[in-house]
């Protein structure tokens, strides 16, 4: 028999806020956290803006030290975690052995803000320049360990990269262990800070980023007709997940069970997705399965929509296809209107609005849409959140080589 699992601490740092408190609130109330960078003098990119994380302070969450060995992607992930642990009530995560025990977060591109340091210094005057701690603060797998270390525990320790869905698909990992009684309790989540010359450059050169300079919050505007490009962000979701018996037993606020979860790739493009909404509509329709939900219970779906001019089509037409007519009738936003794409950190920002979704009883907007696209024609939540019961939702998410991964959270009731 399957174990129910269910999130027990929400752990955010984002564009729109520090923590779900400010993080639900600028969702619910449309506020964009897009604007001009500041991380780097990005003068002479095509694309001058992005979803940079404000107001935050590393060392509110770990010692110098620590700090100057590791990433910004790090600092996020250790901050996110230890906010998910606060909202989780209990500080004696180290009383679960490794064997109860799991850590997994997601990450797409790694500590690139450190690699790119690193790199200009090995230019600049060779080896000697650089930083002995600079693999370590690179390497995709720094921001897991280091939730380890700075927690004092002992844990399996997974780092999954699969892109934009590495978050979505840290949480989905977590919850087969748990739901197969492997573990017992885990720390799942995604983080990535790419705001960098780099990163930046190498997706203006693929063209795939907006050039709405002047406005920047208004950049970003997944299903509108307007939209030409999706905006890079930053930040970290991480969560509490463990067994629902566990949870009940020591009074656990629960925000949401995981009922359903499916990942798969495309095969049709390393960069174009399946305009046909194929992959995405298998991807969704195995979730159903796993869950055992009917599609007319389907309340609420959180989409992937980055503000793509082929991306938010090719999961408009999955939707339909799944849910044929009456996905005219279900709430389908996309956050990312907000918070722009912050890679792997996009699923666990969906996953935390949609909890808060489930507990509150209000779905957050697509903010900017003003020019109904014909090809993106559902039910968006246009500009304005909309009070609505919710017992169901269903999560996409879609990455660069065609990788897409479903979550199905549903409202706990005992």
């Amino acid at each position: 028999m399957k174990n129910r699992v269910v999130i027990t601490g929400i752990g955010i740092i984002s564009p729109i806020g520090i923590g779900k408190e400010e993080f639900w609130s600028a969702l619910i109330n449309g506020k964009s956290g897009i604007g001009r960078i500041t991380l780097f003098d990005a003068s002479e990119f095509p694309t001058k803006i992005a979803g940079e994380v404000k107001n935050f302070y590393p060392e509110e969450f770990m010692d110098k030290k620590s700090i100057k060995k590791s990433g910004r992607f790090t600092h996020f992930a250790v901050a996110s975690a230890k906010l998910a642990l606060r909202d989780w009530g209990d500080s004696e995560i180290e009383k679960f052995t490794s064997e109860e025990f799991g850590i997994y977060i997601g990450t797409a591109t790694g500590g690139m803000d450190i690699f790119e340091r690193e790199h200009f210094q090995l230019q600049l005057g060779g080896v000697r320049y650089m930083s002995p701690f600079g693999s370590m603060g690179y390497f995709p797998h720094s921001p897991a360990v280091e939730i380890g270390v700075q927690l004092n525990c002992k844990a399996s320790v997974f780092t999954i990269s699969t892109g934009c869905t590495g978050g979505i698909d840290a949480v989905g990992l977590a919850f087969r262990d748990i739901q197969r009684g492997k573990k017992r309790i885990a720390i799942a989540g995604g983080t990535d800070a790419s705001i960098t010359p780099l990163t930046m450059g190498s997706l203006c050169a693929a063209g795939v980023t907006s050039t709405k300079n002047d406005f920047p919050e208004k950049a970003s505007r997944p299903f509108d007709l307007k939209r030409d490009g999706g905006i890079l962000s930053e930040g970290a979701g991480v969560f509490i997940i463990e067994n629902m018996e566990q949870a009940i037993s020591e009074g656990r606020k629960i925000y949401g069970e995981i009922i359903g979860y499916s990942s798969n790739t495309e095969a049709h493009s390393s960069y174009d997705p399946d305009l046909d909404g194929h992959g995405f509509s298998v991807t969704m329709e195995e979730a159903l399965m796993d869950g055992g939900i009917f599609k007319e219970e389907v309340d609420y779906i959180s989409a992937h929509a980055p503000s793509d001019p082929l991306i938010d089509v090719a999961e408009t037409r999955a939707i339909k296809r799944v849910f044929g007519k009456r996905a005219y009738n279900i709430p389908v936003s996309s956050i990312k209107s907000m918070i722009g794409n912050p890679l792997a950190s996009a699923g666990p920002f969906q996953i935390a609005g949609s909890l808060l979704v489930l507990n509150e009883g209000i779905i957050p907007p697509t903010i900017n849409y003003e020019f109904p696209d014909p090809e993106c024609d559902l039910d968006v939540v246009p500009n304005v959140c909309r009070k609505n019961e919710v017992e169901i939702v269903l999560l996409n998410v879609h990455a660069f080589g065609g990788t897409n991964s479903c979550m199905i959270l549903r409202r706990f009731t005992g």
